[in-house]
C-alpha cells in the first residue's frame, strides 16, 4: 500500500469518534463531537472557530475581499445606520437592546462556565446500560446540580452526586436543563454570527457604495479633466499657430534669412505670444526660435546705429555715410555671429565698408585741412602783396605825407595857392584820372627829378572844374604843378613853355 493511501487511512482514522470516547457520551453529544472532529474542531478553537469550521460553505458564500485603503477611506456613517437598522429588526424579531443582549450573553457565559468548571472537576455518571434491544447505544448523562464541598470525602461526595444525580432512563429533569443551557448557549452563539454576519454584509455593502461615489466622484473628476485639459490643448494649439504666422511675417523670404526692418519694434508682440504657449511640447522649440531671432535683429541694430540711415534694409546692404565718430570696434564679435550665416556674412560687408569709409574719410580730412592751411598761406600772402601795393599806391597818390609845410617853395608854383579850396577836401575835383598820377611820378622819376615815392605832393587851387597840384622834393623844393584831370604838368625851367593850360 502507498504512502499516500496510508496517510489517508490514518487521517480519517484519527478524524472518526471511537467508541471508548462516545460510550461516556449521550447520542446527542456523541453526535455533536463526530461532527465536530470531522470538521477539524480542536480543543482550543474558541466558540467561533468551531461555527466557522462546521458551517465552511455558510461562511465562504459571505466572504469577500477588500483592502486596507478602502477601509481607511469608508463611510462608516452608512455601516453605522445599516447596523443600527439590523439591530432594530432584530428587536422587532424577539432580540431585546444592546444592553439587553450585552446582559443575557454575561449570564449565558456564567452559566456555561459553571458548567464546564463542574464538568472539569467531577467525574460523569454512568447511567446503568439497558439491555432493551430498541436501544441501539448505551445513554450517558453526565449532570451535575450542586457543587461538592471540598471538605467532603470521596465517599459523600460520590454518595451525594449519586443520589442528586442518577435518574432512571427516559428522566427529564437534570437532563432537561442542561439540553435548555446548551440550546440557550446555541441560540446566543447563533444570534452572534447572525449579527457578525450582518455586520459583513453592511460592512460590504457600504464599501460597494464608497466604491461607487468614489467611482462617480472619479469619474467627474476626469470628465472634467478631460473638458480642461481639451480646452487647454485647444487654446494652445492656437497660441502655437499664432505664434508661427507672427515670426514669419518678420521674414521677406520663405528660407527666413532676410528680416523686414518694418518688424523689429513688433518683438515685444512675438513675446507674448509666446508666453500663452507655456506647458506645450512646442514651447522649447519655439523659445528657441524666438531667441535666434532676438539676437539678429540686436546685430542689424548694432550695425544700423554707425551710419547716417540704416545700411541694412530687409536683408539687403544699401548706401549709407558712416557716422564721423563711429567706431566700429566696440562691436563684440559674439553679436555679429548670429547663427544666420546669410545675415552673419551680410553683417561683416557692411563693417567692412564702414571703417573703409571712416578710412577716406580721414585722409580727406587731412587732405582739406592741408590744403585750407596752404590756401591761407597764399591768402595771407596775397593780402600782404595787396597790403603793399595799396600802400605803395597810397604813397604814389600822396608820396610823403609827413613833412613840414614850411619848407615849401609856394612861391615859386606856377598855379597860385588858394587856400579856401584847399580847405575843400570832398570835393570832386581832387580826384586824378585814372592814370594820370602814376605817369607824371614815372616821368619825374625817369627825368631824375624824385627817387621812388620821395615826394610831396599838395592841393593848391581848383580852376575850371580842374584840381591843381605843386610836386616838391622831399627836401622843398619847387618841380612843377599838375593839372589831375589831364596830366598837364609845367615848371620853371627853362626851354619849357611858359603857357599854362587853363
Amino acid at each position: 500500500m502507498s504512502e499516500e493511501k496510508k496517510e489517508s487511512m490514518t487521517e480519517k482514522e484519527s478524524q472518526s469518534l471511537d467508541f471508548d470516547s462516545a460510550k461516556n457520551m449521550t447520542v446527542g453529544e456523541a453526535v455533536r463531537k463526530d461532527s465536530e472532529i470531522k470538521a477539524g474542531v480542536t480543543e482550543d478553537d474558541s466558540i467561533l472557530d468551531k461555527y466557522i469550521k462546521q458551517h465552511r460553505d455558510q461562511v465562504s458564500s459571505q466572504k469577500f475581499d477588500t483592502k486596507i485603503s478602502e477601509f481607511e477611506t469608508l463611510d462608516t456613517e452608512t455601516l453605522d445606520n445599516f447596523i443600527k437598522k439590523q439591530r432594530e429588526e432584530l428587536a422587532k424579531t424577539g432580540f431585546s437592546s444592546d444592553q439587553n443582549e450585552e446582559d443575557k450573553q454575561a449570564q449565558t457565559d456564567e452559566k456555561f462556565e459553571s458548567v464546564e468548571e463542574v464538568n472539569e472537576s467531577e467525574e460523569p455518571i454512568v447511567i446503568a446500560q439497558t439491555d432493551n434491544p430498541d436501544l441501539e447505544a448505551p445513554i450517558v448523562t453526565p449532570v451535575v446540580l450542586t457543587e461538592t464541598n471540598p471538605n467532603e470525602t470521596n465517599s459523600d461526595s460520590k454518595e451525594v452526586k449519586q443520589d442528586k444525580a442518577v435518574e432512571t432512563f427516559g428522566g427529564t429533569s437534570a437532563s432537561s436543563r442542561v439540553d435548555n443551557q446548551k440550546k440557550s448557549k446555541k441560540k446566543w452563539l447563533i444570534a452572534f454570527l447572525l449579527l457578525l454576519i450582518i455586520a459583513v454584509l453592511g460592512l460590504a455593502f457600504a464599501l460597494q457604495k464608497n466604491n461607487q461615489n468614489q467611482s462617480s466622484s472619479s469619474s467627474d473628476t476626469s470628465s472634467k479633466s478631460s473638458t480642461t485639459t481639451s480646452s487647454d490643448t485647444s487654446n494652445i494649439k492656437k497660441a502655437v499657430k499664432a505664434f508661427n504666422s507672427a515670426y514669419d511675417d518678420f521674414f521677406t523670404d520663405s528660407k527666413q534669412t532676410a528680416l523686414k526692418n518694418s518688424q523689429f519694434d513688433k518683438l515685444s508682440d512675438l513675446e507674448n505670444l509666446l508666453k500663452k504657449t507655456k506647458g506645450s511640447s512646442s514651447y522649447s522649440k519655439l523659445k528657441s526660435k524666438f531667441d535666434s531671432l532676438t539676437k539678429q535683429i540686436t546685430a542689424i541694430k548694432a550695425v544700423n546705429e554707425k551710419f547716417s540711415s540704416d545700411a541694412i534694409v530687409d536683408g539687403k546692404k544699401v548706401s549709407a555715410s558712416v557716422k564721423s565718430d563711429a567706431n566700429f570696434d566696440d562691436i563684440k564679435s559674439a553679436t555679429l555671429n548670429t547663427g544666420n550665416a546669410s545675415l552673419d556674412s551680410l553683417l561683416q560687408q557692411v563693417v567692412s565698408d564702414g571703417k573703409k569709409q571712416l578710412e577716406a574719410t580721414k585722409s580727406s580730412s587731412k587732405a582739406e585741412a592741408s590744403k585750407a592751411s596752404s590756401e591761407k598761406a597764399k591768402a595771407e600772402q596775397e593780402a600782404a602783396a595787396k597790403a603793399s601795393q595799396e600802400q605803395s599806391q597810397a604813397q604814389a597818390s600822396t608820396g610823403i605825407t609827413n613833412y613840414d609845410a614850411s619848407i615849401l617853395q609856394r612861391q615859386r608854383s606856377r598855379v597860385p595857392y588858394n587856400e579856401s579850396l584847399v580847405a575843400d577836401k570832398s570835393n570832386s575835383a581832387w580826384t586824378f584820372n585814372s592814370g594820370v598820377l602814376e605817369k607824371i611820378i614815372a616821368t619825374a622819376q625817369s627825368r631824375g627829378y624824385i627817387s621812388g615815392y620821395n615826394f610831396i605832393l599838395e592841393p593848391v587851387n581848383i580852376i575850371n572844374g580842374n584840381g591843381y597840384y605843386n610836386m616838391y622834393k622831399p627836401d622843398g623844393t619847387y618841380l612843377f604843378s599838375i593839372n589831375d584831370k589831364t596830366g598837364y604838368f609845367v615848371g620853371n625851367a627853362k626851354g619849357h613853355s611858359d603857357k599854362l593850360d587853363y
